[in-house]
């Protein structure tokens, strides 16, 4: 039998730096993490722009939610294509392949990813800076290169990410 260890109240404060890093042209500031929630679930406050968004691409173990706040996005989930819209909530399950495109000059969503983990791989050293204001990154110039093209399909297929 498992047994969950209790959490405890907790207050992160999100317009810092400190839990904030610029991963592919795109500010994420860590709400929770899985740490935090004994693995249950991460959350991220993400601002993104047209051309930082993922290729097709499927999770196998977890779900991702996003509730958008700011900006429209169009979603391809599986075979459903739609526009979502501030005060919009998409559910992009396990299993399903997935992409968006960012249709506003931003959008700022709230990234809930279930159970913990895959906020690991946005985060880590070879993807991710931290952010040195909580704002948006400079824009990339140009597509990524072979080889960070290279880490991030090492990094996926670590992270249980089939393209």
């Amino acid at each position: 039998m498992n047994t969950l260890v209790p959490l405890a109240p907790l207050t992160n404060r999100a317009n810092t730096v400190e839990n904030a890093f610029w991963y592919a042209g795109t500010l994420m500031k860590v709400l929770v993490d899985g740490e935090q929630t004994n693995g249950r679930f991460a959350q991220i406050d993400v601002t993104t722009r047209p051309g930082a968004e993922p290729p097709l691409h499927t999770h196998t173990r977890e779900d991702e939610a996003i509730y958008l706040l700011e900006g429209s996005i169009r979603f391809t989930i599986g075979e459903h294509v739609f526009i979502a819209k501030a005060g919009d909530y998409v559910l992009m399950p396990k299993g399903i392949p997935h992409t968006f495109q960012v249709l506003t000059e931003t959008a700022r969503t709230i990234l809930t990813i279930s159970p913990a983990g895959f906020e690991n791989f946005f985060r880590h050293p070879s993807q991710a800076k931290p952010a040195q204001m909580p704002v948006l990154p400079p824009a990339p110039q140009g597509p990524p290169s072979a080889e960070a093209i290279q880490v991030a399909k090492m990094l996926a297929q670590e992270f249980g990410i089939e393209a």
